[in-house]
């Protein structure tokens, strides 16, 4: 008898013992101890290979699982290691949740690739989860990448700690790369962190490569590489009716929940991001580039920093598309956007704010600070907004320098923009005077990314690294 026989009894009391501790504390971030305050001191690991059974696989190394979906059923908390190979797509539910001190964790094993292939539909697709994490897979083909949802079943359960990290996903033909829909307007997913992930070669019609949407209350969106989609590459999305309220009795404002809010958006690159060729923005006789690198759709006291944008129709975008005639809602406040390094966005600008039209809700309480635009076609557009400060800015090249948007009227464009720098805006006459001290060559105030003056312009500098994407895709000065 091998020893992994010999224990096999133990092992599975030890297996139903977690079951309870996890399943009873799923969603209070604890563990119940029993009397004896005996704690959890390892993970139950769970190994998946293309050369195991879901029959017969125990989920050792030496006798796994053949899919993940099998391995999913063990222990609430457990580490399932996939092993290198191609897997057919992967659901998870509620039951698979961990807790606070132990979350399960869906890893692929060190050195080894493993790729989900989705023909149609999601490659990884996750439902009321809590305490979770995807680690190092990669996804290929489907309508999505990695899809996390929760809905109105969990209740006021608690739906905390998902992760998604370091993973790859790419040839999405469809619709989004990665994307979280909180559509359980009776309790918010948080703590959420998307992190180290990269998205490429989707084609996202008229979506989002990377999106958050609905009710979700604290995020980290940090270190991603998100480049070369047909549309959007990460946005932050509120006012959809994803969230919103179905009960018509009640007194609560019905998008009361329905908006991401309380996160930060940093030290990503996104770059060749562009509507060029997406059908869903053909009009005309041509395509309207109108693709955002970083999106701000209706969320609410989000942070923006340290990102490297390049290549994008608009580089970075704040804005509500709905109307706030239509709910005292639909607005967007709480927003600060500094220390970003946005280059080469020639579809119209590299930065803009407030709704598009005169019927759209305002940007408005919002800080536009120490950022670093260069060579945008437009570098500031100024649309629907109100009392937003935009200030200690450095803006290099370009044809226009601010430019307000024909389709707002002009008092719903009152907004401080001063204590910026320029040099080299071929349109003189769209920088003013009030906006900040003009330069005549960039070389006085600008080395590469990095700005030669105290205390404007961003305090971020794109690493060696990202310049060598930058220069890799020819559009380096």
């Amino acid at each position: 008898m091998d020893k992994i026989r010999q224990y096999e009894p133990f092992l599975f009391l030890i297996m139903l013992l977690t079951i309870s501790l996890c399943l009873s504390s799923c969603g209070t971030g604890k563990i119940k101890h029993q009397e004896s305050d005996t704690t959890q001191t390892d993970q139950n690991e769970v190994h998946v290979a293309k050369n195991g059974s879901d029959a017969s696989g125990k989920g050792t190394p030496d006798a796994p699982f053949a899919t993940a979906s099998a391995a999913s059923e063990a222990a609430p908390g457990s580490l399932i290691i996939m092993h290198g190979g191609d897997y057919e797509p992967l659901e998870l539910g509620p039951e698979c949740s961990g807790n606070e001190d132990f979350p399960t964790r869906i890893i692929a094993a060190e050195g080894e690739k493993v790729i989900i292939h989705a023909e149609d539909g999601v490659g990884i697709r996750l439902v009321n989860v809590c305490n979770i994490s995807i680690e190092g897979l990669e996804t290929e083909g489907g309508t999505h990448g990695i899809e996390y949802t929760s809905t109105r079943d969990s209740g006021e359960r608690p739906l905390q700690g998902i992760g998604i990290i370091n993973c790859t996903v790419h040839g999405v033909r469809g619709v989004h790369g990665i994307c979280v829909y909180a559509e359980n307007d009776l309790m918010p997913v948080t703590d959420l962190t998307i992190e180290g992930c990269e998205i490429y070669g989707c084609e996202c019609g008229d979506s989002e490569s990377l999106v958050l949407n609905g009710n979700i209350e604290g995020f980290v969106i940090a270190g991603n590489s998100v480049h070369d989609n047909n549309n959007i590459g990460i946005d932050m999305i509120g006012f959809e009716g994803t969230a919103k309220h179905t009960d018509d009795k009640s007194s609560r404002n019905p998008y009361e929940s329905d908006f991401v809010r309380k996160g930060i958006c940093r030290d990503n690159i996104v770059y060749n991001i562009s509507t060029e060729g997406n059908p869903a923005y053909y009009e005309d006789g041509e395509y309207d580039p109108c693709a955002d690198g970083i999106y701000v759709d209706g969320g609410q006291d989000i942070e923006i920093c340290n990102n490297f944008i390049f290549n994008c129709d608009i580089g970075l975008e704040v804005a509500t598309e709905h109307n706030p005639e239509d709910n005292e809602l639909f607005r967007v406040s709480g927003i600060k956007v500094h220390d970003n390094v946005i280059a080469d966005c020639n579809g119209w600008t590299g930065l803009c704010f407030g709704g598009y039209d005169e019927d759209r809700g305002f940007t408005e309480e919002c800080e536009f600070h120490h950022n670093t635009l260069v060579d945008n076609d437009t570098q500031i557009g100024v649309q629907k907004s109100k009392n937003n400060r935009i200030f200690a800015n450095l803006i290099i090249g370009g044809e226009c320098g601010v430019e307000f948007n024909e389709y707002c009227r002009r008092e719903d464009m009152i907004n401080d923009i001063s204590g910026n720098v320029c040099a080299e805006i071929g349109d003189e006459k769209s920088w003013k005077a009030e906006y900040g001290k003009v330069y005549s060559d960039r070389t006085e105030i600008i080395e590469g990314f990095h700005s030669l003056l105290n205390d404007i312009g961003s305090r971020f500098t794109p690493g060696k690294d990202m310049i060598e994407v930058y220069k890799t895709h020819n559009i380096a000065k």
